[in-house]
């Protein structure tokens, strides 16, 4: 099977890059300005403390886990997911809660699958939205993280498990605290909501200072690039899939508004991809050079 995606990966990258001027891309690379590279760079590397502090408001309190441990925990799981093959690296995250701290699969699967409800929830929220105005975006997100915290602050979660007991099917309410229960409240969704924010931001600012204008195309390619990327069914570093998302998110919002020059797109999707992967990889192997600084490990899950 990985064998078989891989293939598909390769043939439609191969489909995809056949539009694409290699000479122009650079060139277009080259007289990107510094300070576009730059500010793109500090946006990915804000995500980054972005998502440890989503994990850092789960596990500290259960576990004494320090950000940097938190930190170094994501750039391991993220580096695996991006370059394993159908998502196997998401295995890595239960991998290294056991090994630092000891949790049992019983409670870092439950927690692993939590977080992606959850980015499905905010990137999917972005994603629609987005086809619109990116302002109905930022809106939708916002309405969503202020209804979790009203639900959070009443009880009504409370009131729901209640029911739940009282209908006679105590199993689901345990299934539902395992999976919501010690997740960082209302502070997961606004890490969440800001991660995915600034990540399509980023996606948006270098895929318009590639080349696509008006800005709004590049929003809908960020969109589109993020959702194929979210895809479970994923080839090693995600070739393919995150180009041609771009290019469906683009084509999506420039219906009936004249040809797309699908090779510019692909292009500067490829510009795009490259640099989330670079840093991927780069903090991936940050963490191996500095390892002995993360070497004693925080107390075991309590």
């Amino acid at each position: 099977m990985q064998a078989l995606s891989a293939l598909v990966a390769l043939l439609l990258l191969a489909w995809l890059l056949s539009d694409v001027d290699a000479r122009a891309l650079a060139g277009t690379a080259r007289r990107m300005p510094a300070a576009t590279w730059a500010l793109a760079l500090a946006g990915v590397l804000a995500t980054y403390g972005l998502r440890a502090a989503r994990l850092h408001a789960e596990w500290r309190a259960r576990t004494g886990a320090r950000f940097v441990d938190c930190l170094v925990l994501f750039a391991w799981h993220n580096a695996a997911v991006s370059l394993l093959p159908l998502r196997t690296g998401e295995a890595g995250y239960a991998w290294w809660l056991h090994r630092r701290w000891q949790v049992p699969l019983a409670q870092s699967l439950p927690s692993l699958l939590w977080l992606r409800l959850q980015d499905a929830a905010v990137l999917g929220t972005m994603v629609l939205a987005l086809l619109v105005s990116p302002a109905l975006a930022l809106a939708a997100v916002a309405a969503l993280v202020l209804l979790t915290a009203v639900v959070l602050r009443s009880g009504w979660v409370g009131r729901v498990g209640d029911v739940i007991e009282a209908d006679g099917a105590p199993r689901l309410q345990r299934l539902l605290q395992g999976l919501y229960g010690g997740r960082g409240g209302w502070r997961s969704w606004v890490f969440c909501a800001a991660n995915w924010a600034i990540k399509l931001g980023v996606s948006a600012l270098l895929l318009h200072a590639a080349g696509l204008h008006p800005a709004a195309l590049g929003w809908c390619g960020a969109a589109g690039a993020e959702a194929g990327a979210a895809l479970p069914l994923q080839a090693p570093a995600g070739l393919g899939v995150f180009e041609a998302g771009a290019l469906a998110g683009v084509h999506a919002c420039a219906a009936g508004a004249g040809p797309v020059d699908a090779g510019a797109v692909i292009g500067a999707a490829l510009l795009v991809h490259a640099l989330w992967l670079l840093v991927s990889v780069g903090a991936a192997l940050l963490v191996l050079a500095a390892r002995r600084g993360f070497a004693a490990p925080a107390r075991a899950l309590s």
